[in-house]
C-alpha cells in the first residue's frame, strides 16, 4: 500500500471540491458566438440516473467493484447538484484499469480532459454536458480523510468519484445571487 503525499492529497481534495461546488466556469463552457448545430440536433443532457449508469459501466470495464453513491448534505443548496461515489480496493488502483474505465466512459459519450498517475495516486477528469466527473485514486490516510458522520476513521484505498451537474449549480447560483 502506498500512502499519498500531502501534495497528492491536496490535489485530490481540490479536484473533489472544485467539482462539487466551484463557481468557476472554464472558457470551454461559454457559448460559441457561431452556432454549430441547431437546438434540435444537440444531444440531450445527461441525467443523474444516466451518469450513475455510465459510472457503473465504466467501473465494471475497469474491473472495479460496484460503487457506493452518496449525496453530501453539507453541500447545502448544491446537494442536488453533486453526487459522490467511492470504491474500495485492496491496493492502489491500477492506472491501466483506470484507463479501461476511461475508455468505456468515452465510448458512452464522455470527453476525457485529464488523466495522470504519480506517486501512487491517479486523477481522471471527464465531461458530458452538463456533468463533470473527477476520479481520484490512491490511499488517503485516516487523518486526511473527511468521512461521513458516524463512520470510523481509517485509511481509505480506492477510487473517489465526484460528479457535478454544472447546469444545476448555475441555477442554484442564479437563485442565490442578488439582482439589481
Amino acid at each position: 500500500m502506498r500512502v499519498l503525499t500531502k501534495r497528492a492529497v491536496a490535489v485530490m481534495a481540490a479536484a473533489v471540491l472544485l467539482s462539487g461546488c466551484g463557481d468557476g466556469e472554464p472558457d470551454a463552457r461559454k457559448p460559441s458566438e457561431t452556432p454549430t448545430a441547431s437546438a434540435a440536433e444537440k444531444p440531450a443532457a445527461a441525467t443523474s440516473a444516466a451518469v450513475q449508469a455510465d459510472v457503473r459501466a465504466g467501473l465494471a470495464a475497469g474491473g472495479f467493484d460496484a460503487p457506493r453513491f452518496t449525496r453530501n448534505e453539507a453541500n447545502g443548496p448544491f446537494t442536488a447538484c453533486v453526487l459522490t461515489a467511492v470504491v474500495s480496493t485492496a491496493a492502489d488502483p491500477d492506472p491501466k484499469a483506470t484507463a479501461r474505465l476511461a475508455a468505456e466512459m468515452k465510448r458512452r459519450g464522455w470527453t476525457q480532459t485529464e488523466f495522470w498517475a504519480e506517486d501512487g495516486m491517479l486523477m481522471l477528469s471527464l465531461t458530458k454536458t452538463p456533468w463533470t466527473l473527477d476520479v481520484g485514486g490512491g490511499t488517503v490516510p485516516e487523518d486526511q480523510l473527511a468521512l461521513p458522520e458516524g463512520e470510523p476513521a481509517q485509511d481509505f484505498t480506492g477510487l473517489i468519484l465526484s460528479m457535478a451537474d454544472r447546469a444545476c449549480q448555475d441555477r442554484v447560483l442564479a437563485r442565490r445571487t442578488p439582482t439589481g
